[in-house]
């Protein structure tokens, strides 16, 4: 007698453990129509229009000994998505320059030193760091660099 009460306790727990699992894994009987509601919805969301925000020109002084060697002016524009995060990066764009300047101040030399010409590419990818790191993710999407004008002092 001992033993059947055994086997049958073994058998219902197994049995529990199994439902327990398809119900967390939402296979068999437990799968649920809301994966699919789901799927169809994350397109949705992913067709939020990508709004723009214009950033004042950057103007970086590029100093070589102890005179100016010259100006650059950089014309940046930040992507973001949802009108939300438009209007939060909107309040706080003086801090955002604020900070692009700052660091473009001690890259920008180090970058003309490698290369000759400001490379668009790694700016735009130094920019979004820095964006991030100030903001955090999800704010900033991408930056656009519009323009780089490099001007030699007189």
């Amino acid at each position: 007698m001992k033993k059947l009460l055994i086997a049958i306790a073994a058998i219902l727990i197994l049995a529990g453990g199994a439902v327990a699992a398809m119900k967390w894994l939402q296979i068999g009987p437990f799968a649920s129509t809301e994966m699919a509601t789901e799927a169809k919805e994350e397109p949705e969301e992913d067709k939020e229009d990508s709004i723009f925000v214009d950033l004042d020109p950057l103007m970086l002084p590029v100093i070589n000994g102890n005179q100016i060697a010259g100006t650059i002016q950089i014309q940046v524009k930040l992507e973001t998505s949802g009108q939300d995060n438009a209007i939060f990066l909107k309040r706080r764009l003086t801090r955002i320059s604020d900070a692009f300047v700052k660091d473009l101040h001690g890259f920008v030399p180090r970058l003309l030193k490698k290369k000759e010409r400001i490379d668009v590419i790694i700016l735009k990818d130094r920019l979004k760091v820095i964006g991030t790191r100030l903001l955090g993710k999800g704010y900033i999407d991408d930056v656009l660099v519009q323009s780089v004008i490099e001007t030699p002092a007189r």
